[in-house]
């Protein structure tokens, strides 16, 4: 490596590291930029601005039990990317809600496993109305909901290589509905790769969720596999493995 390319390189990590905004309790990311968190914090994270990357840093984002609050909410945003760290003991982990083009990747989301005694259960990812959106490489355990897509104007997401594992009161692994609002369900997903595990039912579409792929799966379930009505939707290449 030259000289010259070194010191371009050390400028440009210089510049990255300056432009990072520290994130030092909860509240409201209203503005294009880079943002990471810098010790680890009690309460919820809204980003409500497009162009927004929340690096969590490898800390942890901590609710307050009692199937209370939303760890992460994306909200009428576009471009956001959060990754890197853990979020715990929400109601909702992360939500996107009217959102497009977001990338949820490499985060570690865990539930206190309570009973479900009314819907909806503790739920680790919940995409709203919501497009073009990459949920990959996320560990999420001891959730009654794994993750959880709703909505006809969801659309064209990428559900990839997540591992989703129920505690002792896990309903449903996947689930794809309407919202109150909308009848329809969301369509033209990919969902592929997943480890799907100890849930009553791994992947269930509502009667109006049309032409999503379910491919390349492994589900280890209580009930039932892969469930849906419209036969516009694809299973295929699932393992399937029913638990005694």
């Amino acid at each position: 490596m030259t000289r010259k390319l070194f010191v371009c390189l050390l400028l440009a990590s210089a510049a990255w590291a300056q432009d990072s905004r520290p994130i030092v309790k909860s509240g409201v990311i209203d503005s294009a930029g880079n943002y990471k968190l810098t010790q680890n914090i009690s309460g919820e994270l809204l980003i409500a601005a497009s162009d927004v990357t929340l690096d969590l840093n490898g800390y942890s984002l901590n609710g307050p039990g009692g199937k209370l609050g939303m760890g992460i909410v994306i909200r009428n945003a576009r471009g956001v990317k959060v990754s890197g760290g853990s979020i715990s003991n929400f109601a909702f982990g992360v939500v996107v809600d009217g959102s497009s083009n977001v990338i949820l990747r490499d985060l570690r989301i865990r539930a206190q496993g309570l009973t479900v005694v009314a819907p909806p259960p503790e739920t680790g990812i919940m995409i709203v109305q919501s497009s073009n959106v990459v949920v990959e490489n996320n560990a999420i355990s001891n959730v009654g909901l794994g993750i959880f897509i709703r909505g006809g104007r969801s659309y064209g997401n990428r559900i990839a290589n997540n591992t989703v594992t129920a505690g002792t009161n896990g309903v449903l692994g996947i689930c794809y509905n309407p919202t109150p609002t909308d009848p329809n369900g969301p369509r033209a997903d990919l969902v592929t790769g997943n480890l799907v595990s100890r849930f009553g039912t791994a992947i269930q579409l509502s009667d109006l969720s049309v032409a999503n792929v379910l491919k390349g799966n492994t589900l280890i379930y209580f009930n039932t596999a892969v469930e849906f009505m419209d036969q516009s939707n694809v299973d295929m290449e699932n393992v399937k493995v029913k638990l005694p």
